[in-house]
């Protein structure tokens, strides 16, 4: 095994200069951690002595570069000598890194994550209707990510002229997947739990039950109608909303009056009733494949989507709250898509740098630290603003500071706009 002492960069490897990693700002936010990491993940990798900090400090450096997709890259980042004066990181060689990252285990890394999450500050709400809901909202979604060769943990899907059918690579072979299953909470469009899953756990709900947290409202698609699911969600203490599909069964028990709000909001229809489950001979229980339907009484409401033009139909535990917030609640979900779309894009998550189940969901956290550090490092929320500045800063075709002044000035607009709506709606109140 190669020694990661060594200080001399193999030949073959490209130069990555200070000025190109251009969100240093971040990777050095990581280093007063340094020392509680290695207390607490001291682990030696063989006669390197490698640690999990080292290759956390390397891989996040290379997370705000978009040069960096290959442990042939890591490596050359981890050799600079301006890289190891600013953060005391000793060269990875790419065979120690490879070894590593199959070894080592990520979940060390998920304290980390709590504390950093326990660090983002609680925003209040700008959306008015949702300034009643005082729990944590969590949008919850999972995302494939393709990766090269059939590996054997993850999902395996046949290309064309194979058994299985489906599209897939040219040549009649097949491709496998592994899914990102991801936390966010709304408030902060953070990250606050995560992790990867492959053949195992082909069915995203059943993926989501082990990490669910308790005290939340929980935001989901049509997926996660899936009735072990939402009794889990429900024995955490925590609620849910989810969209309905259209064969999914309803008992309606009653029916609740509308208010102005809920139909100004597009709420068509707000009804109280139960999931009958599964009805076929010999399924007296209504037994699902995985469970019996929750007993308690839900709420089903409708809700015209003017965008789409269509009709839009959600299932809550929440039965307090006017509809009109369940519709609003819920259009928060399309958050978690704009992160995994940040997270392909601009993170490159589909470009895996491990085909190992540990190396992936290293990365993985990576991306989750390094989200966690830029809302603490600005001081605001990552919003989709933020993940465009960010992006053009990795890319260089923008400074940090830049971006600082770009963020300020779209928040200063944002305020004016929210005073100048809040003046609008007491200028009806009066005419009324």
């Amino acid at each position: 095994m190669i020694p990661c002492m060594a200080e001399a960069s193999p030949p073959s490897c490209p130069q990555v200069q200070e000025d190109q990693v251009h969100c240093l700002q971040i990777v050095r936010g990581l280093l007063p951690w340094r020392d509680q990491l290695r207390s607490g993940f001291g682990t030696s990798h063989g006669n390197a002595s490698l640690e999990v900090v080292d290759v956390l400090v390397v891989m996040l450096a290379g997370f705000f570069n978009p040069m960096v997709r290959s442990q042939r890259l890591l490596e050359a980042l981890s050799s600079q000598a301006w890289m190891r004066e600013r953060t005391g990181l000793k060269r990875i060689p790419r065979s120690t890194l490879s070894d590593a990252l199959k070894r080592f285990d990520p979940e060390q890394l998920r304290p980390l994550i709590e504390r950093l999450a326990a660090r983002v500050p609680s925003l209040r709400h700008h959306d008015p209707d949702l300034a009643e809901v005082t729990r944590q909202v969590i949008a919850a979604d999972g995302s494939q990510i393709t990766l090269l060769g059939e590996v054997a943990w993850a999902i395996f899907h046949p290309g064309p002229g194979t058994s299985g059918g489906g599209s897939g690579t040219s040549g009649g072979g097949g491709w496998s997947q592994a899914r990102l299953n991801i936390q966010l909470d709304i408030d902060s469009m953070a990250p606050v739990d995560g992790d990867v899953s492959g053949a195992e756990e082909p069915s995203e709900p059943e993926a989501f039950i082990r990490r669910l947290r308790p005290g939340v409202i929980y935001l989901a698609d049509r997926n996660f109608v899936h009735f072990r699911f939402l009794n889990a969600v429900l024995g955490k203490g925590s609620n849910f909303v989810v969209r309905l599909k259209k064969n999914n069964l309803f008992d309606v028990g009653r029916e609740a009056p509308l208010d102005e709000r809920d139909r100004a909001r597009g709420v068509r229809s707000d009804q109280r009733g139960r999931l009958p489950g599964p009805v076929s001979a010999g399924n007296a229980d209504a037994r699902s494949c995985t469970s019996r339907p929750p007993a308690q009484e839900l709420r089903r409401v409708a809700v015209w989507d003017e965008a789409d033009q269509k009709e839009v139909v959600l299932l809550t535990d929440l039965l307090d709250p006017p509809a009109h917030v369940v519709a609003a609640l819920y259009r928060n979900r399309w958050q978690v898509e704009l992160f995994f779309k940040w997270l392909k894009c601009t993170a490159a998550m589909e470009h895996a740098v491990s085909r190992s189940p540990r190396g992936l969901t290293m990365q993985f956290y990576v991306a989750m630290i390094g989200t966690l550090l830029l809302h603490l490092s600005t001081g605001r929320r990552v919003s989709k603003y933020a993940l465009f500045w960010l992006g053009s800063v990795a890319a260089g075709r923008a400074t940090w500071e830049e971006m600082q002044k770009g963020l300020e000035r779209i928040e200063r607009e944002k305020e004016l706009e929210r005073a100048r709506l809040a003046r609008r709606r007491l200028a009806k109140k009066i005419q009324a």
